[in-house]
């Protein structure tokens, strides 16, 4: 049974990046959408949407060139959407950006948390 949830792309992506979001991509079952960092160690952020254009997977990282390291510091994908590889291509695409890089993650949370507002 699907759960009550509202769209919140809203606060995230503006009118007009959505619309060309959904005119290039009118096919894609899921949507990656990239958020660079404001400063170049910056937090990177990607948010993956639905076909209902919900907030199904978030993750969070960062890359300091000066160190050469990464930290993944956030992942977060609805429970109904694991087990399907998201995750890993998540993670495949934060690796991109410091290939030879050391990697760090933030410790796990003992008690996931739902991203939906109930």
């Amino acid at each position: 049974m699907p759960r009550d949830r509202s769209p919140i792309r809203v606060q995230r992506v503006s009118r007009l990046r959505w619309w060309w979001t959904r005119i290039t991509t009118p096919h894609a079952p899921l949507r990656f959408v990239y958020h660079p960092p404001a400063l170049p160690a910056g937090l990177r952020e990607i948010y993956v949407y639905d076909p209902g254009d919900y907030d199904i997977a978030r993750l969070v990282w960062q890359v300091c060139d000066a160190c050469r390291c990464g930290s993944i510091n956030k992942i977060s994908i609805d429970q109904e959407w694991q087990r399907q590889g998201l995750g890993r291509r998540l993670i495949h695409r934060a690796l991109r950006d410091g290939p030879a890089y050391a990697w760090v993650t933030s410790g796990q949370s003992r008690k996931p948390r739902s991203s939906s507002r109930s």
